[in-house]
């Protein structure tokens, strides 16, 4: 009974922060919500090609440029989270090898952003060995489905922009 209690009263916390967080959002064009990054997560489509999954990663490197963010990894992964394409630049730490990939898949499987999990979902990827809790994993969408996922990782506080860039530049080539 106590452990029951205790699990409400956590997941109570988790939505009444979660809720908090969503109304701070800043305005411009980084507060524009992705497909999986709030609300009911896209379904499935086809997977994606290796061509687009080509352009995630030629955009996300563009981004990591622009932002001066070179020493990263970057995974692509099918809407299964199985790897399609990957790249990581000469200085990449080793252990981001692995990250890029793991947020790749979690975006896939779970068709939303990796992180905190929306209060929804939050029970369930909490107990799934696949589901990484740090940003840089976001699902592809192209017309409104999940065809994918891109994963980024060694940019710290870049990787989940440099991963939005890319899901962006999939979505508008169609």
């Amino acid at each position: 009974m106590f452990y029951a209690l205790r699990g409400l009263v956590l997941c109570a916390i988790l939505i009444g922060t979660t809720a908090g967080a969503q109304g701070q959002q800043p305005g411009g064009t980084d507060s524009v919500t992705l497909p999986g990054e709030r609300g009911v997560a896209p379904p499935y489509g086809p997977p994606i090609t290796l061509a687009q999954a080509e352009r995630a990663i030629v955009a996300a490197r563009t981004e990591a440029a622009r932002l001066k963010s070179g020493d990263i990894a970057i995974a692509v992964a099918d809407t299964h989270g199985e790897l399609v394409a990957f790249v990581r630049m000469d200085d990449t730490a080793i252990h981001s090898i692995l990250y890029a990939q793991l947020k790749a898949r979690a975006a896939a499987r779970v068709r939303r952003f990796t992180a905190t999990p929306p209060p929804e979902i939050a029970a369930a990827v909490a107990t799934t060995p696949d589901f990484v809790g740090t940003p840089g994993g976001v699902p592809i969408v192209v017309n409104g489905k999940t065809i994918g996922a891109i994963g980024v990782s060694g940019a710290e506080d870049a990787d989940l922009a440099i991963a939005k860039a890319a899901a962006k530049a999939v979505a508008a080539a169609g």
